[in-house]
């Protein structure tokens, strides 16, 4: 709104303490880290090709992923990839081990990855998040995929991108 100005950096909330499952699934991950994966409250389950398609994705990537999602489990769900019906998502993007959020780029879910530093794969679905994507892709926050056009190999590339490119991580770490 016109009317209003955003004061960056005031809804920043401190991480807090993992319960004794979340740690460990952390802690398990070692030196390659954590994945968060939200797609919001409001996705509880999408179609079984396009799961199957992340799934698979997933499975190409050696980082422990925590999956918010409450569908029916793909078929080729990888070892590296646990599906929960919910997670302590800034909690875990507070977390030293992690290093990338996927992301419906979702305002409240966009300023928790902008707070802990930590770059995000957005796959807007509705409403504002196509722009806060854009927004956040121009800043150097992240990368932005069509989720209905979006292959297996653009996701695994996409988060490879967003955790390998020094550049990248350093320019959005730099931001804060």
């Amino acid at each position: 709104m016109p009317n209003m100005v955003f004061i960056g950096g005031t809804n920043c909330k401190e991480k807090g303490v993992l319960s004794q499952e979340f740690e460990a699934y952390v802690n398990a991950s070692g030196e390659h880290g954590i994945v968060v994966f939200s797609l919001g409250s409001m996705v509880s389950e999408i179609p079984k090709e396009k799961a199957m398609e992340i799934a698979d994705a997933l499975g190409k990537i050696p980082q422990t992923v925590l999956w918010r999602y409450t569908g029916t489990p793909p078929p080729n769900l990888a070892k590296n990839t646990i599906l929960v019906k919910w997670l302590p998502q800034n909690d875990l993007l507070g977390h030293p081990k992690a290093r990338a959020f996927i992301t419906h780029s979702g305002s409240h879910g966009i300023y928790e990855g902008i707070c802990n530093g930590v770059p995000m794969v957005m796959l807007p679905l509705f409403g504002d998040q196509m722009d806060n994507s854009k927004r956040m892709e121009t800043r150097g926050a992240g990368l932005t995929l069509n989720v209905l056009e979006m292959t297996s190999e653009d996701l695994a590339n996409a988060l490879k991108a967003v955790i390998n490119d020094k550049r990248k991580r350093h320019q959005f770490e730099g931001q804060m």
